[in-house]
């Protein structure tokens, strides 16, 4: 829009400039042209007046017997030839059609040219003469008359009026063109005040953008820095906004942001400088001391806030604060320090954290691991990573089922969660890598083992969310080609969560994972708000019960009555059903009852090395019968 008025802004300029040259040439050829004219009219006028009179006064000197013949025959021929170039000459042109003036002069030039033999052969006494003196003496108060109108007759004034309507006209559409350019420059101009003001501050809530707060924050920062006063430093964020957008619609998130705006300016009442940083997150900053109890008083009042403006109440705010001396750290470390403290508060679902060392070495921790889980996953340093391989039992006489599980002995954190490990790897874009590292590492590990046996084992491999995507399926079926296992052995399991932003992509990536024939189970079911819809969208080959439902199931009446219905319902689906979780005897035989078709837990094999599982594979295989009558 601004590229496009500055164009129309150029083009005006120009074509102002270029009408303002045409009018000062216009202007020029009139006045030229009438100084032409009015030189040549003037020019031919006087200097036909001045021979005609030369001509009459020698006619009247030659009668009084004062001039001779011989001079009165040369200046009747210098009045004749000017009579000829001004009824015939270029120069006298404009001038003739002018006034009559043509008439009149010929007239004259009739009259001398009739006397023409009177002139030639003069007699002072000659009546001839006289008449000729008379009808000069008559003639002449014309031409008089031929000069004061051509300067002050009406063509001369029409003349000196056309040349002045033209100069009018000019300065008129100059001074529009002008007044357009005016106009234009003035809409540039706040045009101009009003990018420049978006450029610092957000267009929603008015509040200065992050580039404006963290200008202002350290030009602050070096005017207070050597006062050693603290800042105070306050990151808030409205957690699960982005559902709000998606509920009910994003003119309602708009409102709520402007709200939550207005109110936390109205709460600092200007002791502190506010801004929005970014889609659901604000920030504020002070060099003056707060109250300890302000931080939860804002706090409390957005909660209420929120509450009120969410009928599903899913929003929480969640505040991050860093109190420093800027003379002891940067900027960038007083903003880090509230970043870090309000991610610890967004863990909690929703509350005000204070930045402590305590969260400075988790999170100097996280940064380690991210780095070394990095280094891991490319080959690099001691081989820390590895996969231990839980034994899922089936009521099939000849196959058995594996999940593997990533394991992380770190020589100074001992065991690394794998939930960890996975979050590592997909907040620092490391999921498909880690991905990657898995399939090759199960590869690895089952490749020793005798082909005859590997044909009896299906491998079960976790998905995280950022290796669930469209490229999924092209990388499993390339990563299949160097692999021991076949399509058919290779499952892969996803939680509800994975899968819930876009049902239909994830339908698109099911059905080409499963024209690879690859088998898909949907784990951990039963935790999720979505588990049967997700039963209904998207199409599985496994469900496997989470063991918050199988533990104890023996005593729980209630559990059992889940387990039975969700396996009812799978079976109806034509799914089959896992068990997970599985410890003791008696939970053992209450699965099998309700119908489970496979069982993993403690009570057959904890998770184990790739080696023992292989020892394992081996002995359970070979002894098919025993391995059966073990299982009831």
């Amino acid at each position: 829009m601004v590229r496009g008025k500055f164009v129309s802004l150029t083009c005006i300029l120009v074509t102002f400039v270029g009408v303002t040259f045409w009018s000062a040439w216009s202007n020029d050829r009139a006045f030229t042209e009438l100084v032409r004219y009015t030189q040549l009219s003037a020019w031919s006028l006087a200097q036909l007046e001045l021979e005609l009179q030369g001509f009459q006064e020698g006619l009247t000197l030659y009668r009084s017997g004062h001039l001779d013949g011989r001079e009165l025959n040369k200046r009747y021929d210098l009045a004749w030839n000017r009579l000829d170039i001004f009824l015939n000459g270029e120069e006298a042109s404009a001038i003739r059609a002018r006034f009559g003036a043509a008439d009149k002069v010929g007239h004259i030039f009739s009259l001398i040219k009739q006397h023409e033999p009177d002139v030639v052969s003069p007699q002072r006494d000659s009546p001839a003469l006289g008449q000729l003196a008379a009808g000069l003496g008559e003639a002449m108060p014309a031409i008089r008359s031929l000069m004061v109108e051509n300067f002050t007759g009406q063509s001369a004034i029409r003349q000196r009026a056309s040349l002045l309507q033209s100069r009018q006209d000019n300065l008129w559409l100059l001074s529009a063109l002008l007044l357009v350019g005016l106009v234009m420059l003035y809409m540039l101009s706040r045009e101009t005040r009003r990018h420049q003001f978006l450029a610092w501050n957000d267009p929603l809530t008015l509040l200065p953008n992050r580039a404006a707060f963290i200008r202002q924050l350290e030009q602050e920062a070096r005017r207070h820095g050597n006062q050693g006063r603290p800042l105070t430093l306050c990151l808030i964020e409205l957690n699960h906004f982005k559902e709000v957008n998606d509920s009910l619609g994003y003119a309602s998130g708009d409102a709520l942001l402007v709200k939550v705006a207005r109110a936390m300016a109205s709460f600092i009442a200007g002791r502190a400088y506010l801004a929005r940083i970014g889609g659901d997150e604000f920030a504020l900053y002070c060099f003056e001391p707060l109250a300890p109890e302000w931080p939860d008083s804002l706090l409390a009042h957005l909660q209420q806030l929120v509450f009120e403006a969410d009928p599903a109440h899913r929003v929480k705010v969640s505040m991050g604060l860093s109190q420093s001396r800027v003379s002891q750290h940067q900027v960038e470390e007083i903003m880090l320090f509230a970043d870090i403290a309000l991610d610890n508060a967004r863990q909690q679902g929703g509350r005000s954290q204070l930045f402590n060392q305590a969260m400075l070495s988790r999170y100097e921790r996280s940064r380690q691991l991210a780095a070394e889980l990095r280094d891991q996953l490319n080959g690099a340093g001691a081989d820390q990573l590895s996969l231990h391989y839980q034994p899922i039992i089936k009521r099939e006489r000849h196959v058995l089922g594996a999940e593997a599980l990533l394991r992380w002995q770190h020589p100074e954190y001992g065991f690394i969660n794998p939930a960890d490990i996975v979050s590592l790897a997909d907040d620092n874009g490391l999921g498909e890598r880690l991905g990657e590292w898995i399939f090759d590492r199960v590869n690895r590990d089952l490749m020793p083992m005798a082909p005859e046996r590997l044909t009896q084992l299906e491998v079960s491999i976790n998905l995280s969310g950022s290796m669930f995507n469209e490229a999924l399926p092209s990388r499993v079926a390339r990563m299949l080609l160097a692999s021991p296992l076949c399509a058919d052995q290779l499952i892969l399991e996803l939680t509800e969560t994975i899968a819930l932003d876009d049902l239909k992509l994830s339908q698109h990536i099911l059905s080409a994972l499963q024209q690879l024939n690859v088998r898909i189970a949907l784990d951990d079911f039963g935790t999720g708000w979505s588990s049967f819809s997700y039963l209904k969208e998207l199409h599985f080959n496994k469900i496997k019960i989470d063991k918050s439902f199988i533990q104890q199931i023996d005593s729980h009446p209630r559990q059992q009555l889940f387990v039975s219905s969700i396996t009812d319902l799978a079976h109806k689906l034509g799914v089959p059903v896992v068990a997970e979780g599985v410890e003791t005897a008696a939970e053992l035989a209450e699965v099998y009852e309700l119908g489970a078709d496979e069982i993993q837990g403690y009570f057959y094999a904890r998770p184990m090395a790739a080696a023992d599982f292989r020892a394992f594979c081996q002995r359970y295989l070979a002894h098919q019968p025993q391995a059966m009558a073990q299982m009831g």
